[in-house]
């Protein structure tokens, strides 16, 4: 007969599988040379010291984060707590960012003898680091919370205690007799007053008045055209009375010529 699995004791904290990255580099961290940070290009990034894979777990308040070996993930080769409780040191203190990228981070690694040791941490993808980095804020935002609500469910349970007035509570019950009808009875509905009308005796529904014709829009008046020109004055011009002057009737008789320039008289025949 198969042996049944032992079961874990009761009061063992739930692990919660946060963050799993397939890939991940560790570097061995040499001693802050700068006051502004560590450098990723001092770690020697073309020959990392391990080729693994990381996990964040959750347990209780603390995110633990675990560095397996990809062929062999049994049992973590580094593990870096990250404290989340009130009065632990920040998210950036444990898991600090380098100053020079954005994939590759610094771990703060303790003992049980309170020894710590400082090792590089890398990924390959900025996404990946980016969720990494994500999933431990989201946890110690989480924490908060829960803290908070419990300080105030404390506070309330005090209160309580001490005999101090609890919040009045707002009474949402219905007051009076209250009749609701369903249906389409309404044999016991109350008649309404009719309004009375202002039209016509006989019910005609009074015509209203058509609406006023447009009126037609007129079209400005043209401008007047301007004044003929005035002919000019005749004062240099001669008369017919210059070019032909009156003949002498006198002269012509007495100088017995005919009027007819060598013309003979027509006869008649």
């Amino acid at each position: 007969m198969a042996s049944l699995a032992e079961k874990p004791p009761e009061d063992a904290p739930i692990e919660i599988s946060m963050f799993k990255a397939p890939e991940c580099f560790l570097y061995k961290v040499p001693p802050l040379k700068i006051a502004s940070g560590h450098r990723a290009e001092d770690w020697g990034l073309g020959s990392p010291q391990l080729t693994g894979r990381v996990e964040i777990v959750g347990v209780g308040t603390t995110a633990e984060v675990r560095v397996f070996k990809q062929d062999d993930g049994a049992k973590p080769v580094a593990v870096c707590p990250v404290r989340c409780a009130a009065g632990s040191p920040a998210v950036g203190a444990v898991v600090d960012d380098v100053v020079d990228s954005s994939r590759y981070f610094v771990l703060r690694l303790e003992d049980a003898k309170k020894r710590k040791a400082y090792l590089g941490l890398g990924f390959r993808e900025r996404d990946v680091a980016y969720d990494f980095k994500a999933t431990l804020c989201d946890f110690k935002r989480s924490v908060d919370r829960e803290e908070k609500a419990e300080a105030d469910h404390a506070d309330y349970e005090r209160r309580q205690a001490d005999g101090a007035d609890p919040e009045p509570e707002v009474d949402m019950s219905l007051k009076g007799r209250i009749k609701i009808s369903l249906g389409d009875d309404d044999g016991d509905r109350p008649e309404r007053p009719k309004r009375e009308s202002a039209g016509p005796a006989d019910g005609a529904v009074p015509r209203l008045a058509p609406p006023p014709k447009p009126v037609p829009r007129r079209s400005p008046p043209r401008p007047a055209p301007p004044p003929a020109a005035a002919p000019p004055p005749l004062e240099n011009w001669a008369t017919f009375d210059d070019a032909c002057p009156a003949a002498d009737g006198g002269g012509d008789a007495a100088d017995g010529g005919d009027d007819d320039d060598g013309f003979g008289d027509f006869e008649q025949a």
